[in-house]
């Protein structure tokens, strides 16, 4: 017989004398049979429908373990284990029989219960007893002892490793090492840096000092979103890049750093979402665009913020002072340089409501020597524009908290 092969009522299955096999039934029953056993399946239909259900077995000499499938429990009438002395039936779902040496048969309850039958009488067992027929014609007799049905002894090779010992008691036999583990796995690709957000705000002021490449003539613009006016300013991953503005004729004025400029200062004091926002930056050359017309500036610094509303300003009569806290390094005509201090005085709405003034003080440095620009600024509101122009800028914040400023320094007074 192969394992795998279906059976059918009628056929008888014999095992020899270290033989053994297990039977798995549709319904999920199993018989497992031990050694010289014969068994034949006499009637087995699994039709799913109690009245119809049979498992009907004959176990004629040997001895096997039983575990009941449905059939058993939709209708234990339909299931049968007959042997030459008795009937098994069930009202559970696990048992053991087998045949003894002197003829008599043992029978043994593993799960639930049975019912052992013949013409002397009936015995019902529950998990753990056990009975002996002797005959068809005496009742069976509960005993101690379980049904003879023989475990199989394990499968063992001729020679093991693990059983060959020297007198100390160590293995004879080394296995051989273990293989060596596999490599690890390369490592993970760094994750890359998110792309940079840009963002653009309608609402920020902007001002801008400058020097015409033709002409090399400095000049200070401011541009404020006011009545008839627009300003656009761009900012990459919080930091400012570039601005846009439009008058009431629809003149459209753009400030872009010249392209792939990579040399360039960004600075905030928060982002550009906060209302006390200030952003600078500067860029070496850059263009100025006028409906369309280019031109070439250089030395480029500007400062981006949102202009204090009138309602936040500080009232009549009241001063403010502002000490330096970020801001680009300033550009000469002899080369770079560095602003090292600064500082504004301003004091609002004297004699006129909006109108104030102030003082700037600021220090510069290049080639070990400080410059210093000193200058009076007006105040108009939240603008601040100085004498001669040299000066320009913005409060921002409430209650004007922070000052924004670009400045120009005209030769004679030290580098420009």
């Amino acid at each position: 017989m192969a394992k795998g092969k279906p059976l059918e009522s009628g056929e008888s299955i014999l095992t020899g004398n270290a033989g053994r096999a297990q039977v798995r039934f549709s319904d999920g029953g199993l018989i497992s049979l031990q050694p010289n056993t014969e068994f034949k399946i006499a009637n087995y239909a699994d039709e799913a429908d109690p009245k119809q259900d049979r498992f009907l077995v004959d176990l004629l000499r040997g001895s096997m373990r039983a575990i009941t499938g449905l059939i058993g429990k939709r209708n234990r009438e339909n299931y049968k284990v007959t042997t030459t002395t008795a009937t098994i039936g069930i009202r559970g779902s696990g048992f053991s029989v087998g045949y003894n040496p002197d003829g008599s048969l043992g029978i043994t309850t593993e799960l639930d219960g049975i019912e052992v039958c013949n013409a002397g009488g009936c015995v019902g067992l529950t998990a753990g007893e056990s009975v002996r027929v002797i005959s068809p014609t005496e009742a069976p007799v509960r005993t101690n002892v379980r049904a003879n049905v023989p475990t199989p002894a394990p499968a063992q090779d001729v020679v093991v490793a693990g059983n060959q010992t020297t007198p100390d008691g160590k293995p004879s036999v080394v296995p051989p090492p273990p293989p060596p583990p596999p490599p690890p796995p390369p490592p993970s690709p760094p994750t890359p840096p998110p792309a940079p957000v840009k963002q653009v705000f309608t609402d920020l002021a902007a001002t801008v000092v400058f020097t015409d490449s033709a002409t090399t003539s400095p000049a200070v613009e401011s541009y404020y979103p006011e009545a008839g006016v627009a300003v656009l300013t761009s900012f990459l991953s919080g930091k400012p890049i570039d601005f846009d503005s439009v008058d009431s004729r629809d003149v459209r004025t753009q400030f872009r750093s010249t392209p792939n400029l990579t040399t360039m200062e960004k600075g905030t004091l928060g982002v550009p979402t906060d209302p006390d926002f200030v952003g600078w930056g500067s860029w070496i050359t850059g263009q100025k665009i006028v409906a369309g017309l280019t031109t070439a500036i250089e030395s480029v610094h500007f400062v981006m913020g949102r202009p204090t509303p009138t309602e936040q300003l500080p009232g009549s009569g009241m001063q403010g002072t502002y000490q330096l806290a970020g801001g680009t390094a300033f550009s000469s005509v002899f080369g770079a340089g560095q602003l090292t201090s600064g500082s504004l005085i301003a004091n609002f709405g004297c004699g006129c409501e909006g109108v104030g003034y102030g003082s700037v003080n600021l220090t510069t440095r290049f080639g070990g020597n400080d410059y210093m620009l000193n200058s009076n600024v007006d105040i108009n509101y939240s603008k601040i524009t100085g004498s001669g122009t040299n000066v320009a800028g913005f409060f921002a914040g409430n209650n004007a908290s922070r000052a924004a400023l670009v400045y120009n320094l005209t030769p004679g007074t030290g580098p420009a």
